[in-house]
């Protein structure tokens, strides 16, 4: 199994470049980037230091998003970073969240998404004419290709992947039933390309955080689940996760306390620098809640449990993962530690 690593590029460009080294001498496969203005060091410097640095790393933006950044500097950026290092870089694009919210944008609609990505091939493609009456290209287009990836969670964003993509950064439940249904979602848009599911890379999002004790693990995720308890449609959303549980209404109370104290912390409750605070300020939720919410959403736990998560996954077919931690302005140490010590040789088959 391939794992990537999620990268928050939100520290000074060498140590950035020192962890990547690091998560390549333990045998990640490749390291994402988050791509997002307001919170992470240039997205095209950070990738093209890593890949000048590094020999066999994969490295991807994770991902660019389009609205801040029109299609053609996208591919310009895209065609130039790849340069460096000519089959080691690919482009993941996706709908916005912290890029587009943190400036006033809303994300982009999936049929923007369409027309968007159609130009970026076709700019990076070295193409004439992209836009109507525009007599263009992009001058350094063409030459080695560039694989587009996008990343779905929803029916209509996992059929786009299929009909256009070279791949797909799928947001599935990590659950048989899940996975399926994401498949056949993007069965369904590779049919309308005339081509097979099976032409379209994939690599499965995995919500991974790997502490000392799988309870430490979970609670870092509680603040999460808090903000969908905080809900009225809490039972609607969870069910949509996979969650069952009786007595969701008497949370509410203590989850919307919780989550008037998390949005005072910058920036957001998604991307919280203070930590602490936010997992204090979630002590109401049930451990039992707790550990159906992260089972269905991903590796969540000790090394040994995530392990078993892998093997699991590896039964249902599933053959690159992408680790998505929690933090958003930590680097990924903990994880990059348990890859080292027991995930990578638990994975390699026994001589």
């Amino acid at each position: 199994m391939k794992i990537d690593l999620r990268t928050p590029p939100a520290h000074p460009v060498p140590e950035i470049v020192k962890f990547a080294q690091r998560c390549e001498e333990v045998g990640f496969s490749g390291c994402g980037y988050n791509d997002a203005q307001m919170y992470f060091r240039d997205n095209s410097v950070v990738t093209s230091q890593v890949l000048l640095n590094t020999k066999n790393l994969r490295v991807h933006p994770a991902v660019t998003c389009l609205g801040p950044k029109h299609s053609s500097v996208i591919a310009s950026s895209a065609k130039t970073v790849a340069e460096l290092a000519p089959g080691r870089y690919e482009l993941w694009l996706g709908r916005g969240d912290a890029a587009t919210r943190m400036v006033g944008l809303p994300q982009t609609r999936v049929d923007a998404m369409r027309e968007h990505i159609i130009a970026i091939r076709r700019f990076m493609d070295g193409e004439w004419d992209v836009y109507p009456q525009i007599h263009s290209r992009l001058h350094h287009g063409g030459g080695p290709y560039v694989p587009i990836y996008l990343a779905a969670n929803g029916p209509k964003s996992t059929r786009l992947a299929g009909e256009l993509c070279d791949g797909v950064l799928m947001g599935a439940p990590a659950t048989a039933e899940g996975i399926k249904r994401h498949r056949q979602w993007l069965a369904e848009g590779a049919a309308r390309a005339g081509r097979d599911s099976s032409e379209v890379y994939e690599i499965l999002q995995l919500f991974t955080t790997i502490r000392e004790t799988t309870e430490l693990a979970r609670r870092a995720w509680a603040p999460r689940l808090a903000a969908i308890l905080a809900t009225k449609n809490a039972q609607e959303q969870l069910r949509d996760l996979g969650v069952e549980y009786d007595g969701l209404e008497r949370l509410r109370p203590d989850a919307v306390k919780a989550m008037e104290v998390i949005r005072t912390l910058y920036p957001d409750p998604g991307h919280v620098e203070d930590q602490t605070t936010a997992i204090s300020a979630c002590e109401f939720v049930p451990s039992d809640l707790l550990e159906e919410f992260c089972e269905g959403r991903g590796a969540v736990g000790d090394p040994e449990h995530v392990l078993g998560k892998l093997k699991e996954l590896e039964i249902l077919g599933v053959n690159h993962v992408y680790f998505f931690g929690i933090e958003t302005f930590q680097l990924p140490e903990p994880e990059l530690r348990a890859y080292d010590e027991v995930i990578r040789p638990g994975l390699e088959p026994s001589s």
